[in-house]
């Protein structure tokens, strides 16, 4: 199973299209997983829109996510989506993310974004710097009957503290 999906992937990535001024995307035109995610960063990463969660997520989602280091996995309801696109919202209402890179294999869609911020209400429990930043991240989502029901990310954490002039200490 693994290796068919990474040879989707390495297939799927050499005709890649990349639209103006975007990302470069690799998906079959009418793969409907993308076009579920292409809304799904508009409605939630975007706007924010945390009522709704439900229309992208399943009511709960096996989330893998090692933004913190390691591999810790857990699973999450909806509600607690909703909950931190609203705190999203209100703690880095400046935040932007633009796909750089999206590829589509079988049920899985995998993004790199780069995520660029001001830092005005102040990060990991810091005053505010007001100096900009700006990190990459990767996320793997899978879906299932048109909604996420696992998901994979992580981000450079540190090289946002590094940014706003945090020290940052290995662990």
């Amino acid at each position: 199973m693994r290796a068919s999906i990474f040879a989707a992937l390495v297939a799927a990535a050499l005709p890649t299209a990349t639209l103006a001024a975007g990302p470069v995307i690799s998906c079959k035109d009418d793969d409907k997983n993308l076009k579920t995610y292409l809304q799904m960063h508009d409605v939630l990463f975007m706007e924010r829109d945390a009522a709704r969660v439900e229309e992208f997520y399943a009511p709960e989602v096996i989330s893998h996510n090692s933004d913190a280091g390691g591999s810790t996995t857990a699973r999450v309801k909806s509600a607690s989506l909703a909950a931190m696109w609203s705190n999203s919202k209100k703690n880095n209402p400046e935040r932007v993310l633009e796909d750089d890179l999206i590829l589509c294999a079988e049920n899985y869609v995998i993004v790199r974004t780069i995520l660029k911020s001001l830092d005005t209400t102040g990060v990991a429990g810091n005053a505010p710097t007001n100096k900009p930043f700006a990190a990459s991240a990767i996320d793997i989502y899978r879906f299932e009957n048109g909604r996420v029901v696992e998901r994979w990310g992580n981000s450079d954490l540190a090289g946002i503290y590094q940014q706003l002039g945090f020290k940052v200490v290995p662990r």
